[in-house]
């Protein structure tokens, strides 16, 4: 057993000594958390048709068998009772391995919920002074609607079965540590699947043992096809320096960087209970925006672009027409950036500056102040702001959002040293997409980074933007973008 501190990696065969790798497209894929985000907003739209059609079924049921008069809230039910059960908490046990004991309490659950759904619509009604509901409406509703939702529950279940939810990684550390962490998973956790080991130090790979093929040292996690989702690291906890080195090395191209239990702790679970105790893995780094909210930030950037474009296109052609007249060249400028997932993309931007050809060869120079690059109409769009309008084309392609960290170029600096190895963590910033305004932007940071000094306050507020997301801090961006706070020292 190896468990000893393990001397520090030659220059040759560590991840730190090399260049920055080439981002490897991964196949897009819901994670295990989106997976779990997405079966519980299902699940609460299940529960809301099942209400919606509980109440009408039984309403047209009991009318069929009585010959009375239709219930005259029926309507008003037909809209409280779902959106009530909308609101309410979703429970699915998954965490439980007696199968029983989840299914009985997912139906406590369910009858509950409707226990109380119900309670609070006929209080919402009474407030309201509309019809009072039956008695026997009310029995009814009762005894069908737990049916009904546990009816729905299976068929959404059914459909997310069909989703492929396996998690593919790759375990660094060929040794005992790492071959406990892959037979652990494969009991404990069957979506991941570990696709083989790798490890920098060949005195503790123990290749004839691993239950997963031997790929080789860290360096050829880039060239693996297809990239796996995530890496797990399984080294001794005491061996922290090593770990972090591992993790911001690895974090621009793989995914989800995971730390695996000490050997102790996996050793004492497995004996415990081998097939009943789920073990997590420990997320190094953010996670991403919970699903919810990356479809609420997604359905909104879709509306205001769309919004923003109409009202701006009389300027935007006035502007294009001032630009060609202004000086020779295309009226959009076009430009590599790192998006989320740290991809490349084309942003658009109003051409500010002269057209020069040959300058993609010449590698990326910031503007400075009174450049004599920048065109008169360029100074101004670039004051304004004006020239960052078309990138609401790259929200609506899905490249960008509205609000954001502002995307990069790639190679560009902050004093002598390029943005990464400035800020190892620099690549968290590309947790959610890249933004035409961001928290930085309207507390002072916009413009160019001179000094390292700058990059570091920009990127301390575009991490507090990350950890705090919500939508009413992006409207609240928005609105401090509007009214003036898209400026800074540095921008011309």
């Amino acid at each position: 057993m190896h468990s000893e501190v393990s001397p520090p990696l030659p220059a040759e065969a560590s991840p730190l000594h090399t260049a920055t790798p080439a981002v490897t497209e991964r196949r897009r894929k819901l994670d295990a958390s989106a997976l779990e985000d997405l079966e519980l907003l299902l699940l609460r739209a299940g529960t809301a048709v099942a209400a919606f059609l509980a109440v009408r079924g039984v309403d047209a049921a009991l009318n069929s068998v009585i010959h009375g008069p239709a219930f005259g809230g029926t309507a008003l039910w037909s809209v409280l009772l779902p959106c009530t059960m909308l609101i309410l908490p979703v429970r699915h046990y998954h965490g439980f391995a007696d199968a029983g004991a989840a299914k009985a309490l997912q139906w406590t659950s369910a009858v509950l919920n409707v226990c109380l759904g119900i309670g609070i619509v006929a209080c919402v009604s009474w407030l309201l002074n509309a019809p009072r509901l039956p008695f026997a409406h009310a029995v009814a509703l009762l005894a069908s609607m737990p049916w009904l939702v546990m009816a729905m529950r299976a068929l959404i279940r059914h459909g997310l079965g069909r989703i492929d939810r396996t998690q593919s990684v790759v375990i660094i550390g060929a040794c005992e540590q790492g071959i406990l962490t892959a037979r652990h998973l494969a009991l404990s956790t069957p979506h991941i699947k570990v696709v083989g080991f790798m490890d920098d130090r060949s005195t503790r790979t123990l290749v004839s043992e691993l239950p997963a093929p031997w790929l080789g040292s860290t360096a050829q996690l880039d060239h693996l096809q297809p990239q796996p989702d995530g890496v797990v690291i399984a080294l001794p906890n005491m061996a922290g320096a090593r770990i972090h080195a591992l993790a911001v090395a690895l974090r621009r191209g793989c995914g989800r960087i995971y730390l695996a239990p000490d050997l102790a702790v996996l050793q004492s679970s497995m004996a415990r209970h081998p097939q009943a105790e789920r073990h997590r893995l420990m997320l190094l780094g953010m996670d991403n925006l919970p699903l919810g909210s990356r479809i609420v930030k997604r359905l909104f950037d879709i509306f205001f672009s769309l919004l923003a474009l109409a009202m701006f296109l009389p300027l935007g052609l006035a502007i294009a027409l001032l630009i060609k007249i202004g000086s020779p060249g295309p009226v959009f400028f076009v430009q590599q950036r790192y998006g989320m997932g740290h991809r490349l993309f084309g942003v658009f931007k109003f051409r500010s500056m002269t057209h020069d050809p040959a300058q993609a060869s010449k590698g990326i120079e910031l503007t400075r102040r009174g450049d004599a690059r920048v065109t008169p109409i360029g100074d101004f769009l670039r004051r304004t702001s004006l020239d960052e309008v078309p990138q609401f084309i790259n929200v609506l392609l899905g490249q960008m959002s509205v609000v954001g960290p502002r995307p990069h170029p790639p190679g560009v600096k902050a004093g002598e040293r390029v943005y990464e190895s400035v800020i190892s963590e620099f690549i968290e910033r590309y947790k959610v997409p890249a933004g035409i305004t961001g928290w930085a932007q309207v507390n002072g940071h916009r413009g160019n980074t001179f000094t390292e000094e700058h990059l570091t306050e920009r990127f301390a507020h575009d991490i507090q933007y990350i950890q705090n997301w919500s939508f009413e801090l992006d409207l609240w961006i928005i609105l401090k973008t509007a009214l003036g706070g898209f400026r800074g020292h540095n921008a011309f």
